[in-house]
Protein backbone atom coordinates (compact mmCIF):
# COMPACT_ATOMS: atom_id res chain seq x y z
CA UNK A 1 0.00 0.00 0.00
CA UNK A 2 2.93 2.37 0.58
CA UNK A 3 4.17 2.05 -3.00
CA UNK A 4 1.35 4.11 -4.55
CA UNK A 5 2.18 7.39 -2.74
CA UNK A 6 5.87 6.87 -3.53
CA UNK A 7 5.12 6.39 -7.24
CA UNK A 8 2.86 9.45 -7.22
CA UNK A 9 5.57 11.53 -5.63
CA UNK A 10 8.12 10.33 -8.14
CA UNK A 11 5.75 11.13 -10.99
CA UNK A 12 5.31 14.61 -9.62
CA UNK A 13 9.03 15.15 -9.53
CA UNK A 14 9.33 14.01 -13.14
CA UNK A 15 6.54 16.37 -14.20
CA UNK A 16 8.15 19.31 -12.39
CA UNK A 17 11.53 18.46 -13.95
CA UNK A 18 9.96 18.26 -17.40
CA UNK A 19 8.29 21.64 -16.96
CA UNK A 20 11.57 23.15 -15.84
CA UNK A 21 13.37 21.76 -18.87
CA UNK A 22 10.66 22.98 -21.22
CA UNK A 23 10.83 26.46 -19.73
CA UNK A 24 14.61 26.73 -20.02
CA UNK A 25 15.95 28.86 -22.88
CA UNK A 26 17.18 26.98 -25.95
CA UNK A 27 20.91 26.32 -26.14
CA UNK A 28 22.82 28.31 -28.76
CA UNK A 29 23.16 26.51 -32.10
CA UNK A 30 26.82 27.42 -32.57
CA UNK A 31 28.91 24.34 -33.31
CA UNK A 32 31.75 23.70 -30.92
CA UNK A 33 35.17 23.03 -32.42
CA UNK A 34 36.06 19.35 -32.70
CA UNK A 35 38.90 18.60 -30.30
CA UNK A 36 38.46 14.84 -30.02
CA UNK A 37 40.77 14.00 -32.93
CA UNK A 38 38.58 10.97 -33.49
CA UNK A 39 38.56 8.94 -36.68
CA UNK A 40 35.96 6.85 -38.50
CA UNK A 41 36.92 3.46 -39.92
CA UNK A 42 35.54 1.65 -42.93
CA UNK A 43 36.49 -1.58 -44.67
CA UNK A 44 35.66 -2.98 -48.09
CA UNK A 45 36.97 -5.27 -50.80
CA UNK A 46 38.04 -3.96 -54.20
CA UNK A 47 38.92 -6.13 -57.18
CA UNK A 48 41.51 -5.37 -59.82
CA UNK A 49 40.78 -5.65 -63.52
CA UNK A 50 42.75 -8.89 -63.43
CA UNK A 51 40.42 -10.33 -60.78
CA UNK A 52 42.71 -10.02 -57.75
CA UNK A 53 40.90 -9.12 -54.52
CA UNK A 54 42.20 -6.63 -51.96
CA UNK A 55 41.20 -5.57 -48.48
CA UNK A 56 40.83 -1.79 -48.31
CA UNK A 57 40.77 -0.13 -44.89
CA UNK A 58 39.95 3.56 -44.63
CA UNK A 59 40.48 5.90 -41.67
CA UNK A 60 38.79 9.29 -42.01
CA UNK A 61 39.34 12.11 -39.50
CA UNK A 62 36.36 13.61 -37.67
CA UNK A 63 37.80 17.04 -38.39
CA UNK A 64 36.46 18.81 -41.45
CA UNK A 65 38.47 18.58 -44.62
CA UNK A 66 40.78 21.47 -45.51
CA UNK A 67 39.38 23.73 -48.22
CA UNK A 68 41.46 21.87 -50.83
CA UNK A 69 40.23 18.50 -49.57
CA UNK A 70 41.86 15.84 -47.41
CA UNK A 71 45.37 14.65 -48.23
CA UNK A 72 45.39 10.85 -48.60
CA UNK A 73 48.07 8.47 -47.36
CA UNK A 74 48.00 5.11 -49.17
CA UNK A 75 49.63 2.43 -47.02
CA UNK A 76 50.87 -0.79 -48.61
CA UNK A 77 50.82 -4.01 -46.58
CA UNK A 78 47.75 -2.56 -44.92
CA UNK A 79 47.13 -5.68 -42.83
CA UNK A 80 50.35 -4.85 -41.02
CA UNK A 81 50.82 -1.08 -41.26
CA UNK A 82 47.35 0.48 -41.59
CA UNK A 83 46.61 0.65 -37.86
CA UNK A 84 50.03 2.10 -36.89
CA UNK A 85 49.71 4.62 -39.72
CA UNK A 86 46.24 5.72 -38.58
CA UNK A 87 47.48 6.08 -34.98
CA UNK A 88 50.49 8.14 -36.03
CA UNK A 89 48.31 10.27 -38.26
CA UNK A 90 45.96 10.98 -35.36
CA UNK A 91 48.91 11.98 -33.17
CA UNK A 92 50.33 14.23 -35.88
CA UNK A 93 46.91 15.82 -36.39
CA UNK A 94 46.90 16.59 -32.67
CA UNK A 95 50.21 18.35 -33.31
CA UNK A 96 48.41 20.50 -35.88
CA UNK A 97 49.27 18.80 -39.14
CA UNK A 98 46.48 18.58 -41.69
CA UNK A 99 43.67 16.04 -41.08
CA UNK A 100 44.46 13.26 -43.52
CA UNK A 101 42.69 10.13 -44.77
CA UNK A 102 44.63 6.88 -44.40
CA UNK A 103 43.93 4.04 -46.85
CA UNK A 104 45.38 0.57 -46.24
CA UNK A 105 45.76 -1.80 -49.19
CA UNK A 106 46.48 -5.49 -48.61
CA UNK A 107 45.58 -9.05 -49.46
CA UNK A 108 41.88 -9.75 -48.96
CA UNK A 109 42.59 -12.79 -46.78
CA UNK A 110 43.79 -10.55 -43.93
CA UNK A 111 47.14 -12.34 -43.52
CA UNK A 112 49.64 -10.11 -41.74
CA UNK A 113 52.05 -10.34 -44.68
CA UNK A 114 50.69 -12.53 -47.48
CA UNK A 115 52.91 -14.11 -50.14
CA UNK A 116 50.81 -12.38 -52.81
CA UNK A 117 52.69 -9.18 -51.99
CA UNK A 118 55.70 -10.67 -53.79
CA UNK A 119 53.72 -10.51 -57.04
CA UNK A 120 52.26 -7.07 -56.38
CA UNK A 121 55.48 -5.35 -55.34
CA UNK A 122 57.99 -6.60 -57.92
CA UNK A 123 58.57 -5.20 -61.44
CA UNK A 124 57.88 -7.22 -64.58
CA UNK A 125 60.82 -9.41 -65.51
CA UNK A 126 61.86 -10.00 -61.88
CA UNK A 127 63.89 -13.14 -61.27
CA UNK A 128 64.77 -14.27 -57.76
CA UNK A 129 65.92 -17.86 -57.00
CA UNK A 130 64.79 -17.65 -53.38
CA UNK A 131 61.20 -17.07 -54.58
CA UNK A 132 60.96 -20.25 -56.63
CA UNK A 133 57.31 -21.30 -56.80
CA UNK A 134 56.06 -17.86 -55.68
CA UNK A 135 54.64 -15.65 -58.47
CA UNK A 136 56.50 -12.35 -58.90
CA UNK A 137 56.61 -9.55 -61.46
CA UNK A 138 53.13 -8.00 -61.12
CA UNK A 139 54.23 -4.51 -60.07
CA UNK A 140 52.81 -2.70 -63.10
CA UNK A 141 49.50 -4.52 -62.70
CA UNK A 142 49.33 -3.50 -59.04
CA UNK A 143 50.23 0.11 -59.87
CA UNK A 144 47.37 0.16 -62.38
CA UNK A 145 45.04 -1.14 -59.66
CA UNK A 146 46.06 1.74 -57.37
CA UNK A 147 45.69 4.32 -60.14
CA UNK A 148 42.55 3.03 -61.83
CA UNK A 149 40.55 1.48 -58.98
CA UNK A 150 41.65 2.49 -55.48
CA UNK A 151 42.30 6.20 -55.96
CA UNK A 152 39.12 6.80 -58.00
CA UNK A 153 37.06 5.00 -55.33
CA UNK A 154 38.54 7.19 -52.59
CA UNK A 155 37.99 10.37 -54.59
CA UNK A 156 34.39 9.38 -55.32
CA UNK A 157 33.55 8.86 -51.64
CA UNK A 158 35.56 11.63 -49.92
CA UNK A 159 36.62 15.19 -50.66
CA UNK A 160 40.32 14.77 -51.35
CA UNK A 161 43.17 17.02 -52.43
CA UNK A 162 44.37 15.82 -55.85
CA UNK A 163 47.78 17.37 -55.19
CA UNK A 164 48.51 15.64 -51.86
CA UNK A 165 48.56 11.93 -52.63
CA UNK A 166 51.11 10.02 -50.57
CA UNK A 167 52.34 6.43 -51.03
CA UNK A 168 53.98 4.50 -48.18
CA UNK A 169 55.63 1.11 -48.57
CA UNK A 170 58.03 -0.86 -46.38
CA UNK A 171 60.56 -3.52 -47.37
CA UNK A 172 59.27 -5.02 -50.64
CA UNK A 173 56.58 -2.34 -50.43
CA UNK A 174 59.37 0.23 -50.21
CA UNK A 175 60.88 -1.21 -53.37
CA UNK A 176 57.49 -0.92 -55.03
CA UNK A 177 57.30 2.74 -53.99
CA UNK A 178 60.58 3.32 -55.84
CA UNK A 179 59.34 1.33 -58.85
CA UNK A 180 56.15 3.41 -58.91
CA UNK A 181 58.23 6.60 -58.77
CA UNK A 182 60.43 5.48 -61.66
CA UNK A 183 57.55 4.09 -63.71
CA UNK A 184 54.89 6.73 -63.05
CA UNK A 185 56.16 9.75 -61.09
CA UNK A 186 52.81 11.50 -61.51
CA UNK A 187 50.83 8.80 -59.74
CA UNK A 188 51.61 10.24 -56.30
CA UNK A 189 52.90 13.55 -55.00
CA UNK A 190 55.04 12.07 -52.21
CA UNK A 191 56.71 8.66 -52.16
CA UNK A 192 57.78 7.19 -48.80
CA UNK A 193 60.07 4.23 -49.42
CA UNK A 194 60.90 2.60 -46.07
CA UNK A 195 63.68 0.00 -45.93
CA UNK A 196 63.39 -0.81 -49.65
CA UNK A 197 64.65 -4.25 -50.63
CA UNK A 198 66.76 -2.85 -53.44
CA UNK A 199 68.89 -5.99 -53.66
CA UNK A 200 65.91 -8.08 -54.80
CA UNK A 201 66.13 -9.59 -58.26
CA UNK A 202 69.74 -8.52 -58.85
CA UNK A 203 68.81 -4.90 -58.09
CA UNK A 204 66.06 -4.77 -60.69
CA UNK A 205 64.48 -1.63 -59.19
CA UNK A 206 67.70 0.46 -59.06
CA UNK A 207 68.32 -0.56 -62.67
CA UNK A 208 65.14 1.34 -63.60
CA UNK A 209 66.62 4.62 -62.36
CA UNK A 210 68.71 5.62 -65.43
CA UNK A 211 65.62 5.76 -67.65
CA UNK A 212 63.89 7.84 -64.98
CA UNK A 213 66.64 10.48 -65.24
CA UNK A 214 65.32 11.46 -68.68
CA UNK A 215 61.71 11.78 -67.48
CA UNK A 216 60.85 15.49 -67.11
CA UNK A 217 58.30 14.59 -64.43
CA UNK A 218 61.03 13.41 -62.06
CA UNK A 219 61.21 16.86 -60.40
CA UNK A 220 57.50 16.96 -59.52
CA UNK A 221 57.13 14.48 -56.62
CA UNK A 222 59.09 14.36 -53.39
CA UNK A 223 60.79 11.23 -52.06
CA UNK A 224 61.82 10.10 -48.59
CA UNK A 225 63.87 6.91 -48.32
CA UNK A 226 64.64 5.46 -44.88
CA UNK A 227 66.51 2.52 -43.38
CA UNK A 228 67.30 1.25 -39.89
CA UNK A 229 70.93 1.14 -38.83
CA UNK A 230 70.55 -2.51 -37.75
CA UNK A 231 69.15 -3.72 -41.07
CA UNK A 232 72.60 -4.61 -42.33
CA UNK A 233 72.57 -7.62 -40.05
CA UNK A 234 70.54 -8.78 -37.06
CA UNK A 235 71.36 -7.39 -33.64
CA UNK A 236 72.27 -9.92 -30.93
CA UNK A 237 69.03 -8.99 -29.18
CA UNK A 238 66.95 -9.84 -32.25
CA UNK A 239 68.77 -13.15 -32.67
CA UNK A 240 67.98 -13.93 -29.04
CA UNK A 241 64.30 -13.12 -29.66
CA UNK A 242 64.16 -15.68 -32.45
CA UNK A 243 66.21 -18.20 -30.51
CA UNK A 244 63.78 -18.08 -27.57
CA UNK A 245 60.79 -18.32 -29.90
CA UNK A 246 62.22 -21.33 -31.74
CA UNK A 247 62.96 -23.02 -28.42
CA UNK A 248 59.30 -22.54 -27.42
CA UNK A 249 58.04 -23.71 -30.84
CA UNK A 250 60.25 -26.62 -31.95
CA UNK A 251 57.52 -27.76 -34.33
CA UNK A 252 58.39 -24.78 -36.52
CA UNK A 253 62.00 -25.97 -37.02
CA UNK A 254 61.80 -29.78 -37.32
CA UNK A 255 65.22 -31.41 -37.18
CA UNK A 256 67.00 -28.19 -36.22
CA UNK A 257 68.18 -26.62 -33.01
CA UNK A 258 67.26 -23.00 -32.25
CA UNK A 259 70.87 -21.98 -32.94
CA UNK A 260 70.81 -23.70 -36.33
CA UNK A 261 67.49 -22.09 -37.23
CA UNK A 262 68.74 -18.62 -36.32
CA UNK A 263 71.96 -19.14 -38.29
CA UNK A 264 70.00 -20.21 -41.37
CA UNK A 265 67.45 -17.40 -41.07
CA UNK A 266 70.08 -14.67 -40.95
CA UNK A 267 72.72 -16.33 -43.13
CA UNK A 268 72.68 -13.59 -45.78
CA UNK A 269 72.44 -10.63 -43.43
CA UNK A 270 75.98 -9.30 -43.95
CA UNK A 271 76.47 -10.08 -47.63
CA UNK A 272 74.80 -7.00 -49.09
CA UNK A 273 75.54 -3.39 -48.27
CA UNK A 274 71.89 -2.36 -48.11
CA UNK A 275 72.42 0.89 -46.23
CA UNK A 276 75.30 2.08 -48.38
CA UNK A 277 73.62 1.18 -51.65
CA UNK A 278 70.33 2.77 -50.60
CA UNK A 279 72.07 5.99 -49.61
CA UNK A 280 73.99 6.02 -52.88
CA UNK A 281 70.78 5.60 -54.88
CA UNK A 282 69.18 8.57 -53.11
CA UNK A 283 72.26 10.71 -53.71
CA UNK A 284 72.13 9.87 -57.40
CA UNK A 285 68.46 10.83 -57.54
CA UNK A 286 69.18 14.13 -55.83
CA UNK A 287 71.91 14.90 -58.35
CA UNK A 288 69.42 14.36 -61.18
CA UNK A 289 67.06 16.93 -59.68
CA UNK A 290 64.74 14.75 -57.62
CA UNK A 291 63.56 16.27 -54.32
CA UNK A 292 64.81 13.30 -52.32
CA UNK A 293 65.88 12.77 -48.71
CA UNK A 294 67.62 9.85 -47.00
CA UNK A 295 67.29 9.07 -43.29
CA UNK A 296 68.96 6.31 -41.27
CA UNK A 297 67.31 5.45 -37.95
CA UNK A 298 69.97 4.67 -35.38
CA UNK A 299 69.27 1.46 -33.47
CA UNK A 300 66.28 0.35 -35.57
CA UNK A 301 65.91 -3.16 -36.91
CA UNK A 302 64.00 -3.88 -40.10
CA UNK A 303 60.45 -4.07 -38.73
CA UNK A 304 60.88 -1.30 -36.17
CA UNK A 305 62.17 0.96 -38.94
CA UNK A 306 58.72 0.89 -40.54
CA UNK A 307 57.20 2.67 -37.54
CA UNK A 308 60.01 5.22 -37.50
CA UNK A 309 59.49 5.75 -41.22
CA UNK A 310 55.79 6.43 -40.75
CA UNK A 311 56.44 8.83 -37.90
CA UNK A 312 59.06 10.67 -39.96
CA UNK A 313 57.27 10.34 -43.28
CA UNK A 314 53.93 11.85 -42.27
CA UNK A 315 55.33 15.33 -41.45
CA UNK A 316 57.68 15.10 -44.42
CA UNK A 317 54.65 14.62 -46.66
CA UNK A 318 52.28 17.12 -45.02
CA UNK A 319 54.52 20.06 -44.25
CA UNK A 320 55.07 22.56 -47.07
CA UNK A 321 58.50 22.04 -48.66
CA UNK A 322 59.12 25.80 -48.44
CA UNK A 323 59.13 25.59 -44.62
CA UNK A 324 62.31 23.53 -44.75
CA UNK A 325 63.44 20.38 -46.45
CA UNK A 326 64.26 18.45 -43.30
CA UNK A 327 61.79 15.61 -42.63
CA UNK A 328 62.19 15.92 -38.85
Amino acid sequence: MKSVPMLSAAAGIIVLWSVAVAAAPAAPAAKQPDTSYGRNYHELTLTSKKGRHYRIQVSVPDAAAPKEGYPVLYVLDGNGWFEPAAGIMRMREYEKLSPTIVVGVAAANKSFFDNSRAYDFTPPGSVEPEFEGIPIGGGDEFLAFLDDTVKPWVSAHYRTDPHRRILFGHSMGGSFALHALFKSPGSFDVYLAASPDIGFGAEIVPKEEPAFESDPRRKLPRLLVTVGSLEQGPSPALEDDYRRWYAAHPEEIPGMTPDQAVAELFSDGDNYDKIGKTRALVEKLKQSGVAAEFVEFDGDEHMAAAISALNRGVPFALRPPASGTSPN
